[in-house]
């Protein structure tokens, strides 16, 4: 981890415009997800097969300009919980934020800026997802780093957070675009395991940030690095929301999952392993397609539609996204932070329904 926070660059940035923090949280635990699939459209249900509302509800996503969408889970309001989204599809480069989720009536709205790499607002497709689920299996967590600025470790909000050890997270800047956080889900497999499972991020305001969890460590309590940087590369300070399962999948659920972080050999970077996974099916594989493309298999997981995450991990030059999946495979593309093009990074990816 050091060597991370050692190279961090001081370059600046403008911080993100923020709207509204979510509401606070409920008592009732409903999950979603989506797979927003008509970029251009003016406003339409998601109804591929690739979407899920615990409540039976639809999924609704209205396109109000340019890369400016909300996706309304209906009957689902209930605020606090946490929400992710990322960019999808082969060779989509676009960065992906939340502006803010909240319960609007008896819905759960997310709101969600997409822009292109170079950071101009723009349409896109992407993946998204909501729960404030407590996990009554493995370990999950979550929280909304609701401060970009402060130097000293701070409890986030108990509304939007949630650690199923029953211990509290901590977050704090260590320097622009470089953050820290201590979860006490990842503390609690040290020293075996505890720089494995699944973690999301989504950097969180109006503007083209990204955000990747890049840190490991051997140190207990565990520092993880958060490194956010714009459209150019250049760190960034952000608000963010992160969330880390293991033994469980990303909404907190026991439906079909599977979840793994791969690392390659320094030495060969076509030499991929899995170091920490959870598939019921066995350990998955991966097949190096070509730079910074992978497939990864998921054994005895045989899911028609369902849902995909996937980040970078191990490398803050790098970030990454799912290309596609289908059936008990997903692809991972990953890019340099900077040109875009394709680069081998270390990533953790996630699939369920």
């Amino acid at each position: 981890m050091r060597r991370f926070l050692a190279s961090a660059l001081a370059v600046g940035s403008t911080a993100a415009v923020l709207l509204v923090s979510p509401a606070a949280q409920a008592a009732v635990q409903v999950d979603g997800y989506v797979w927003a699939y008509q970029p251009s459209s003016a406003s339409y249900t998601a109804a591929s097969g690739y979407e899920r509302n615990s409540t039976g509800g639809t999924v609704a996503i209205t396109r109000s300009s340019a890369g400016v969408y909300s996706v309304r889970f209906a009957g689902m309001a209930v605020g606090g919980g946490v929400a992710q989204v990322r960019p999808y599809g082969s060779g989509n480069t676009a960065i992906c934020t939340l502006a803010s989720w909240l319960a609007i009536g008896a819905d759960e709205v997310l709101s969600v800026r997409c822009f292109t790499a170079a950071g101009v607002p723009a349409d896109s497709y992407f993946v998204a997802h909501f729960t404030n689920r407590t996990a009554a299996y493995g370990t999950f967590a979550y929280f909304w780093a609701h401060d970009a600025y402060s130097a000293t470790p701070y409890t986030p909000s108990t509304a939007y957070s949630y650690d199923s050890t029953g211990g509290s997270p901590l977050a704090w800047r260590q320097s622009q675009g470089v953050y820290m956080v201590q979860i006490p889900t990842v503390d609690a497999h040290y020293p075996a395991d505890n720089d494995d499972g699944h973690y999301q991020i989504t950097a969180y305001g109006t503007t083209a940030v990204r955000c990747e969890v890049h840190g490991e460590n051997d140190e207990t309590p565990t520092p993880i690095g958060v490194f956010c940087v714009d459209a150019n590369g250049n760190p960034a300070d952000t608000r963010f929301s992160i969330s880390y399962s293991r033994g469980v999948n990303v909404l907190g659920t026991m439906t079909t999952r599977g979840n793994a972080y791969f690392r390659h050999s320094w030495g060969d970077p076509a030499s991929y392993y899995a170091t920490g996974f959870w598939n019921t099916g066995g350990t998955p594989t991966i097949t190096y397609l070509a730079v910074g493309r992978y497939r990864v298999t998921f054994p005895g997981l045989s899911i028609p539609y369902g849902y995909a995450q996937s980040g970078s991990r191990g490398d803050p030059s790098t970030y990454c996204a799912t290309a596609y999946w289908g059936s008990n495979a997903v692809t991972v593309n990953c890019y340099n932070n900077v040109t875009d093009a394709y680069a081998d990074s270390d990533f953790t990816v996630a699939f369920t329904s």
